[in-house]
């Protein structure tokens, strides 16, 4: 069976590679790195495999929310799952996120370093939760 296709949006080369290699090398997955929403759009037409999308909150020019909306609309079953990863207070973003097709998030503070089992998790969940329907 081939690795869950993840694709990571981030505009921090050190972030995105760090999270890349610990998702490739610790957990299994494949994951292919962006760093604008536009980047997002183009990979998701060239890549027919992508599984999930893990997003910063913040990138230029938009947020990981508006990101969201852009992809999932506001439908009522978003078309692929979107963490976000974030640095900022989840509270006063979280019902907008959802709204926007935002599946998961994850506090970049507490789960950034190490083998980032909490993200990779998540993941996971997602992905089983999506395979399910």
């Amino acid at each position: 069976m081939a690795a869950p296709h993840v694709l990571l949006v981030e505009d921090s080369d050190f972030m995105a590679t760090r999270v890349a290699e610990t998702l490739e090398e610790i957990h299994g997955f494949y994951v292919t790195t962006v760093d604008t929403a536009d980047d997002v759009r183009a990979a998701l037409t060239e890549y027919d495999d992508i599984e999930c999308i893990v997003t910063n909150y913040e990138l230029p020019e938009t947020n990981g929310v508006k990101l969201a909306a852009s992809i999932n609309g506001r439908n009522e079953e978003p078309e692929i799952p979107i963490i976000i990863l974030t640095g900022k207070e989840l509270e006063p973003i979280a019902s907008d996120a959802i709204r926007a097709g935002v599946t998961e998030f994850v506090y970049k503070g507490d789960h950034a370093t190490g083998e980032m089992d909490v993200l990779a998790n998540r993941i996971s969940l997602v992905l089983k939760a999506y395979s399910d329907r």
